[in-house]
């Protein structure tokens, strides 16, 4: 007979039983006491865990929010130096001065 322990109340069934079979050669007082101690540290485990899952949420949002920010800065600072680009390339070709005239002429030659 094999176990599916991809179905949690399979698993819950299983772990039943071997505890059952583990607790039967202790008494019922022992018994009942390691159960309840069992039972208190797995609620504590279980408490802890979603409690460290919870933190690295609010870790993992803020992460997100600073990182958007920061994409939205990156963004209108480069629109801001678009503008500026555009501004310069709209200014009209002025015309070289004799010096830059000379200039040329040498490097043409």
């Amino acid at each position: 007979m094999g176990i599916n322990f991809e179905d949690s109340d399979n698993r819950k069934i299983y772990l039943s039983e071997k505890l059952d079979d583990l607790l039967d050669g202790i008494n019922d007082y022992y018994g009942t006491v390691l159960m309840d101690e069992l039972i208190s540290r797995l609620e504590k485990t279980v408490s802890e865990f979603n409690d460290e899952v919870k933190d690295l949420m609010e870790q993992l949002k803020a992460s997100s929010e600073k990182k958007e920010q920061l994409l939205e800065k990156i963004k209108s600072t480069e629109l801001i130096e678009m503008e500026d680009k555009e501004e310069v390339e709209k200014e009209p070709e002025r015309e070289p001065s004799a010096w830059e005239k000379k200039l040329e002429a040498m490097d043409k030659s």
